[in-house]
């Protein structure tokens, strides 16, 4: 048996390393969250971001099933930890544009606030101030077509904010679940690419959708594109 079976065969063995890895790595991600978006001055954004890390956990579980689950594509376990590294690279990215543009960006107002997309501004603003109203959700998809001309992304972002978050708006929630759907691109390509092609084009072209710059960029933004970027991606696999 090779050092890698042995090793391999050594986590299934040991379920629970994977599991206290995942659960710190969540606390971790949280930690600094919260710090970058208060200063850890806000308890309710423990919870808040707490809330949204174990959403996009169950994000990145449930497309990993999809796949694992089919017999004619046998998911490598590296594939996993790949998918893993795609949302934090983006959630990395997101803070980034969070902490520096108000400082080092060109003064306008979406820059100053810590959108990188003009449009996300517009659309993450008027879905905070939806969910923070008595109007009811579906507000989104007949009174808000300056902000979002379909909807769905305001709809579901306003969701978010009600339900999860705090009384301080935090933009970098929804940063983390656009990243966590971003990821998904990663496992989709994969998936698709070894059915029609082979098991190495896959590994490339996994490789390559994590470090796309555009689909960094958008995975690191509150923008649809990452949500219709995996959609696209899981509606070829399948």
């Amino acid at each position: 048996m090779s050092e890698l079976e042995q090793h391999t065969k050594k986590k299934n063995e040991n379920p629970w390393m994977v599991w206290l890895g995942g659960g710190l790595l969540l606390v971790s991600m949280v930690f600094v969250l919260v710090g970058v978006s208060s200063g850890f001055n806000n308890i309710q954004l423990w919870f808040s971001f707490l809330g949204v890390s174990i959403l996009g956990s169950f994000i990145l579980v449930a497309g990993w099933w999809a796949i694992k689950t089919d017999p004619k594509v046998p998911s490598p376990n590296w594939l996993f930890w790949l998918m893993v590294g795609a949302v934090i690279l983006r959630i990395m990215v997101g803070v980034v544009w969070y902490s520096a543009l108000p400082v080092m960006g060109y003064g306008s107002q979406p820059e100053l606030r810590g959108y990188v997309m003009a449009d996300a501004h517009e659309r993450d603003q008027a879905a905070w101030k939806l969910a923070r109203s008595d109007q009811p959700l579906f507000k989104a998809f007949t009174s808000q077509r300056k902000a979002d001309q379909y909807g769905g992304m305001l709809f579901f972002s306003a969701i978010i904010y009600r339900y999860l978050g705090g009384e301080t708006h935090a933009p970098l929630m929804m940063i983390v679940v656009t990243a966590s759907v971003s990821a998904l691109t990663v496992i989709f390509t994969w998936a698709f690419a070894n059915r029609i092609w082979s098991e190495r084009v896959a590994a490339v072209a996994a490789v390559i959708v994590v470090l796309l710059p555009e689909a960094v960029l958008l995975g690191s933004s509150q923008m649809r594109e990452a949500f219709t970027m995996s959609l696209a991606m899981a509606a070829l696999y399948g």
